[in-house]
């Protein structure tokens, strides 16, 4: 009997990694497969971006607040819901659900022309994702070069719980199925308190150098960053906001 040649995979369309790479010298394959690890972790990662116009801080220093606008970039989790509160006019409701918002927020205090301060706030439900200790940060100007921070300050993490009530009550139905009266019984099924839990991460991040920031800089950007998730956090500046408050 001849000697069966292997198969491709048919769940890659093609060749299987297996058996194109057999034939490579390991040098080359090992290349090729830190390569391919890359660009895997890139294309998995999710970014989140959030960006806000205000004026130039240096334009008009003696006018214009040294605290930057806040840019805030709203996630969620399908793990995290809590119940839709009824309306004004109904006491009770039909229990449905709306996700609750993780918020995540960064700012920036400009100390001097050579040093920033960005105050950095993450939410999520696992607390080792909130610790901003455990994130890749970075800043980026308009010219696109990157700049590291010199220290991170006063990094700590909470834990948000929140907890309701909730009661189970029978209805009554029309002939169509349409709910026409909520019944007083909810004494009759006990329902344990509802809760949720999440962390909120907040810190300093503190970045040096000689004219770091200038009067003629338009853009500013903060990437907060791990394998699997970004944000990006962006200011334009555009003096012609100022106009338009005076």
């Amino acid at each position: 009997m001849g000697r069966r040649r292997p198969r491709a995979s048919s769940s890659s369309g093609g060749i299987s990694a297996a058996v194109w790479a057999a034939g490579l010298p390991a040098a080359r394959l090992a290349a090729l497969v830190a390569a391919l690890a890359l660009l895997g972790a890139g294309a998995c990662t999710r970014t989140f971006k959030g960006e806000v116009v205000q004026p130039n801080p240096l334009t008009q220093p003696t006018e214009t607040l040294r605290d930057s606008e806040e840019v805030k970039i709203v996630t969620g989790d399908m793990e995290l819901n809590v119940p839709r509160p009824p309306e004004k006019s109904q006491r009770v409701a039909v229990l449905r659900h709306n996700r609750y918002p993780l918020n995540n927020v960064a700012s920036f205090t400009l100390v001097s022309r050579d040093r920033l301060r960005f105050h950095v706030q993450l939410e999520h439900k696992w607390q080792e994702w909130a610790d901003l200790n455990t994130w890749e940060v970075y800043m980026v100007d308009d010219e696109g070069r990157r700049y590291l921070p010199e220290a991170i300050e006063h990094a700590r993490t909470k834990h948000l719980v929140s907890m309701w009530d909730r009661e189970q009550r029978s209805v009554q139905r029309n002939m169509y199925g349409d709910i026409v009266r909520i019944n007083e019984d909810g004494y009759k099924s006990r329902q344990t308190l509802g809760s949720l839990s999440v962390f909120r991460g907040t810190a300093d991040f503190v970045f040096y150098r000689r004219d770091l920031f200038t009067p003629d800089m338009r853009r500013l950007t903060l990437v907060v960053r791990r394998p699997g998730q970004a944000f990006e956090f962006r200011w334009n500046f555009d003096d012609r906001q100022v106009a338009a408050q005076d």
